[in-house]
């Protein structure tokens, strides 16, 4: 029987979908919130079209919880969002360039540079524990917030030249780490 008319391959997708909607609501809301400049309404409109879009390819998701999901989701958020730019721009009557609308290198989005670096970020995740709470906050702040190595120091407290030897001091200490398994 088809999954559009009924049975258990129908229940699956509903119980995969909200299970895929259950886990990465909370995440996917803040990223829309963040990225529509906090209209709670829109970004509520966008976490509903993410998922709706997710759920049309439901097969797609071997696990709802992994990070593969993850950044699937992630995909067709930014892709939502590239297409608010697109009319956007359009709106205002600008062209595109290169072929693709994009207001700032920030909204160009790849897959598989997101896949890769959950990656990267899972095998490092494994080495954190090892770290001091103020490598953490470097770590933190330089390379998840995007903060320059200026603005760390200027949050912290230190002059550039102590900041970036503190953070070329954690990135040797984690290459060590990894070096040694």
């Amino acid at each position: 029987m088809s999954p559009f008319f009924g049975g258990k391959e129908k229940n699956k997708a509903i119980e995969k979908c909200d299970a895929l909607y259950a886990w990465h609501k909370d995440a996917i809301y803040k990223m829309a919130l963040g990225a529509v400049g906090g209209d709670k309404e829109w970004a509520l409109a966008l976490l509903e079209e993410c998922m709706e879009a997710a759920c049309e390819n439901i097969d797609k998701f071997d696990d709802e919880r992994s990070d593969k999901s993850s950044s699937i989701l992630t995909a067709i958020l930014h892709g939502l969002i590239s297409n608010i730019h697109i009319a956007a721009r359009q709106k205002l009557g600008l062209h595109e360039k290169g072929g693709k609308f994009f207001a700032t290198k920030k909204d160009k989005f790849d897959v598989d540079q997101v896949l890769i670096r959950n990656e990267l970020t899972a095998d490092l995740a494994k080495y954190v524990g090892k770290l001091t709470n103020f490598d953490k906050q470097l770590i933190f702040m330089r390379f998840f917030m995007g903060l320059s190595e200026a603005e760390t120091a200027k949050y912290l407290g230190y002059d550039l030249n102590e900041t970036e030897n503190k953070i070329f001091l954690v990135k040797q200490k984690i290459a060590k780490m990894i070096k040694e398994g």
